[in-house]
């Protein structure tokens, strides 16, 4: 097959089937391979762990991790080596991000249009503090990003505070904001005709499918305060999905019951859904995030809350307010909560809570993959493009 044919696509993303950012690279290269007729090479070819390898890699891992990119750098540096890249484009998919970078080096050496796919900010576009022992990375990080943006053929982000930083930064550079798409899952017959009723008079049954870590916001306080607000004798939360900070569940009210299960798959997330009340998403602490699977809520047949964070809404709250089924909370607020039991109390139906269809992976996929070939085919490289902008001056905007 002529080079003409040939699409590279670059996603160090921990293999793991369940990990939004794993589901998007597949479906992004379903699209090149059957619905544009590209013969893709996955880079890289098996997956890498960052924390693994021989007794010399991880100890020199540990003795340069002030000055690494990220723990990606030099696994992806070894899987690399060598590298010859052939094709008509590329995508570059993060996180993590040191790889992309390293590869689209690569790409720039050999003449390939990249575009550039990244879900949350990395360096020039982060606004949280870094620790003085990272300082050194961040330098190096800084000038990672800024040669990534700067040479992209264009970008593709997923919510639209993200946009408007890159596009401060790089003004000439074309994006795409486009958010995950959902994946219908399959579920028996007998639970889908089943209909949904609150389990028990007086309380309230809330579910999440996710990870609770530490870039999530604590929500035991707002469980207290809408058992207490809403006069239940108990609130019952579920959360199914790893629990790195147990605290951020935490409550000192008896009434609130939350209980901890292993990660399940959508099909039986769906299943479980049907006897709660409603699916819960958490927002991020840094409300321009988008939590990733937001998304794949809309495919549970319950209605969905979005807790976002105290006085800004963010990006969660700006993707509930367009979505069939959610509503948005503030985390610390008491007058939210007569709005959300009225919202959990309304008799629901199946057309009212169906995902729209141009939030599929299909639609998604096909959108992102035709703005990528489009720029692959586009003036390239980006010559006279400005891109020395920093940390400093996206402050200052």
């Amino acid at each position: 097959m002529s080079a003409d044919r040939q699409a590279i696509v670059v996603s160090f993303a921990a293999d793991s089937p369940m990990s939004p950012r794993v589901q998007r690279t597949d479906h992004l290269v379903t699209a090149l391979e059957r619905q544009f007729g590209f013969r893709v090479e996955r880079v890289p070819g098996q997956a890498v762990d960052p924390y693994g390898g021989q007794l010399p890699r991880r100890v020199a891992r540990r003795a340069l991790r002030a000055l690494l990119l990220d723990p990606f750098e030099l696994p992806a540096r070894f899987a690399l080596r060598g590298w010859r890249p052939s094709g008509r484009g590329a995508l570059l998919i993060a996180w993590p991000y040191s790889p992309i970078y390293l590869a689209a080096s690569r790409l720039v050496d050999a003449g390939i249009p990249y575009v550039v796919d990244v879900g949350d900010p990395w360096a020039l576009t982060e606004p949280a503090p870094t620790p003085w022992s990272r300082r050194l990375a961040l330098r190096r990080a800084e000038g990672a990003e800024r040669f990534l943006w700067g040479h992209a053929a264009a970008g593709v982000v997923t919510t639209e505070t993200q946009a408007s930083t890159v596009r401060a930064l790089f003004p000439n550079l074309k994006l795409l904001c486009r958010p995950n798409g959902y994946a219908m899952a399959t579920e028996p017959a007998a639970d889908r005709e089943r209909t949904h009723a609150t389990p028990h008079p007086g309380e309230l049954w809330l579910v999440q499918f996710g990870s609770v870590n530490p870039v999530k916001l604590p929500i035991g306080g707002w469980l207290s305060r809408l058992r207490s607000v809403a006069g239940l004798d108990n609130v019952r939360f579920a959360s199914y999905g790893p629990v790195d900070r147990p605290e951020l569940l935490q409550s000192k009210d008896p009434g609130v019951v939350v209980e901890v299960h292993d990660p399940v798959d959508w099909g039986r997330a769906c299943q479980i859904a049907r006897g709660f009340d409603a699916a819960v998403v958490v927002a991020n602490r840094n409300p321009a995030e988008l939590p990733s699977r937001s998304i794949q809520y809309l495919t549970l047949p319950v209605p969905r809350v979005a807790v976002t964070a105290s006085g800004d809404p963010g990006e969660l709250g700006a993707f509930a307010a367009q979505r069939p089924g959610f509503i948005a909370v503030d985390v610390n607020s008491r007058e939210d909560v007569p709005r959300l039991i009225a919202h959990l109390h309304r008799a629901w139906s199946d057309e009212e809570l169906s995902a729209p269809a141009g939030d599929s992976w299909a639609e998604v996929a096909h959108e992102v993959v035709s703005f990528a070939i489009e720029a692959w085919d586009g003036p390239w490289p980006p010559g006279g493009r400005d891109y020395s902008g920093s940390r400093s001056s996206l402050r200052a905007s």
